[in-house]
C-alpha cells in the first residue's frame, strides 16, 4: 500500500510539473493593454542651442492578441488594436516566461509639457515578461523627428506596456 501511494504521488507531481506552459503557449490569448511613457529628444546638430527634452508618448489602450506562428521556433504574432488609434502587428519570439520583440518601425505621437506635439518615425524593440495573468513589456523607441524646425534624435526610452489577460 505504501509503495502504491509513493508511485501515485510521484505520478501526480510529474503531471503537475509537466502541465506548466512555457514558450509561445504561455503568451497566447486575448489581452487588454495600456502603453505609456517618455522618450528623450536630443538635438541632432552639434552646437545647437536647444537642450535635450523629455517628452511623453501618446498613451494607447485597447486589445492585444497573441497567437503562435511557429511552435518549434517559439515565434509568435502580436497584434495591438488601439481604441481610436492604430493597429500594430509585431513579430516576436517566446522562450520561458519572456517574449522578445523583433524590431519594427512605426509612427508615434510625442508631446512636451509646452503642449507641442510632433510625429516621430521610430524603431520599436523590447521584451515582455509574464507574471500570472499580466505581461509587462519594456519598450525602446529610437529614431528621429523634427520639432519647430529643429531635427532631434529620439532615445532614452522609459516606455511600459501592461497587458492583462481577458477572462471569458
Amino acid at each position: 500500500m505504501k509503495r502504491f501511494f509513493l508511485i501515485s504521488l510521484a505520478a501526480a507531481v510529474g503531471l503537475l510539473t509537466s502541465c506548466s506552459k512555457e514558450g509561445p503557449a504561455r503568451f497566447e490569448g486575448n489581452w487588454s493593454f495600456k502603453t505609456s511613457g517618455t522618450v528623450v529628444l536630443t538635438p541632432s546638430a552639434s552646437g545647437s542651442s536647444e537642450q535635450p527634452d523629455t517628452v511623453g508618448i501618446a498613451s494607447e489602450s485597447g486589445q492585444m492578441d497573441i497567437v503562435t506562428a511557429d511552435k518549434s521556433s517559439g515565434a509568435v504574432l502580436i497584434t495591438m488594436n488601439a481604441i481610436l488609434g492604430d493597429a500594430v502587428v509585431m513579430n516576436a519570439t517566446a522562450s520561458g516566461n519572456r517574449v522578445d520583440i523583433t524590431p519594427f518601425e512605426r509612427m508615434v505621437q510625442l508631446s512636451s509639457d509646452a503642449g507641442v506635439g510632433v510625429s516621430a518615425n521610430v524603431t520599436v524593440s523590447g521584451y515582455g515578461e509574464r507574471y500570472d495573468d499580466t505581461i509587462i513589456f519594456r519598450l525602446e523607441y529610437s529614431g528621429h523627428c523634427t520639432r519647430q524646425q529643429v531635427e532631434y534624435t529620439v532615445g532614452g526610452s522609459n516606455i511600459v506596456c501592461v497587458a492583462k489577460l481577458n477572462d471569458f
